[in-house]
This record gives C-alpha cells, sequence and structure tokens, in this order.
C-alpha cells in the first residue's frame, strides 16, 4: 500500500471512531465545596445534546469519590426527596439543567474534602460504552455566568 492509501484509511477510521461524547457538550460545570469531614456533594453543570440523534447517559464516574451517581429532586406531599437515576436520555438538540432541586449528580464516599477554587474531572459514561469527561469548578455557592 502507497503511504497515501494509509492515511486515507487512518482518517477514515479516524472519523468513524468519533462517538456521541463529540456531540454532548458540558458548560457551566461546578461541584460544592465541602466543610472537613463532610463526605457527599452534588455536582451541576448544563449538558446539550449536538447531534441528530438521542444520547443516554448511564452512569457518573471521578476519582475524588466511591460512589457518583446521577440523582433527582423532588417535592411530594410538601417534603423534599433525592433518588438515583438510573439512565437520562437528552434527545437530539436538547439541553438539560443539572441543578439544585433538580437532576444533579451526586458524589458520595469523597477521598477528602473538596476545598472552594479546586478542579476536579467527571465523567459522564453513556450507553454506546463511550464516556465524556469534563473538569468541574469547586464552588461553595454558583458563580454567576453570562449566556448569550
Amino acid at each position: 500500500m502507497t503511504l497515501r492509501a494509509l492515511f486515507v484509511i487512518a482518517l477514515t477510521l479516524a472519523s468513524s471512531a468519533s462517538g456521541a461524547s463529540d456531540n454532548l457538550i458540558i458548560s457551566d460545570a461546578w461541584v460544592r465545596a465541602t466543610p472537613p469531614g463532610k463526605v457527599m456533594t452534588a455536582g451541576y453543570a448544563s449538558v446539550e445534546n449536538q447531534s441528530k440523534e438521542a444520547i443516554t447517559i448511564t452512569g457518573v464516574s471521578t476519582e475524588v469519590a466511591d460512589l457518583a451517581s446521577l440523582h433527582e429532586t423532588r417535592v411530594e406531599r410538601d417534603r423534599s426527596t433525592m433518588r438515583p437515576v438510573a439512565q437520562l436520555s437528552i434527545e437530539a438538540g436538547e439541553r438539560v439543567s443539572l441543578k439544585p432541586g433538580g437532576l444533579h449528580i451526586m458524589l458520595m464516599k469523597l477521598s477528602e474534602p473538596l476545598s472552594d477554587g479546586q478542579s476536579i474531572d467527571i465523567c459522564l459514561e453513556l450507553q454506546n460504552n463511550d464516556s465524556l469527561c469534563s473538569a468541574f469548578s469547586v464552588a461553595r455557592h454558583r458563580k454567576a455566568t453570562h449566556d448569550h
């Protein structure tokens, strides 16, 4: 084979290997800082599906916690409860907000407290066995953001 033919094959393989994670955009990602001794916190972000097909998130992982998962907060009978969400399907062109009081990421059994100004990586695991990792800033409160 010629060098050009090998290049074309490599380029074709690389472009076909791009997965759903290339079309999922994470923005405004942050995790609530924890006081010493607290072993649980929550993460928030905006997740946008820029593909032409639904993308399903089936799990969450991070090196700073033994357990990580999607959760939702619900108010039932004037009582707020949290429960795990097995998967989150984001339709083509849809944006989902992971925010306080709604869908969010729970980080449990933290290996150490998370401090304001720190940054941690959190990975969203997708149904197609792909994953998308992003840096989440650690803050006591959400910093103001400006969207256009």
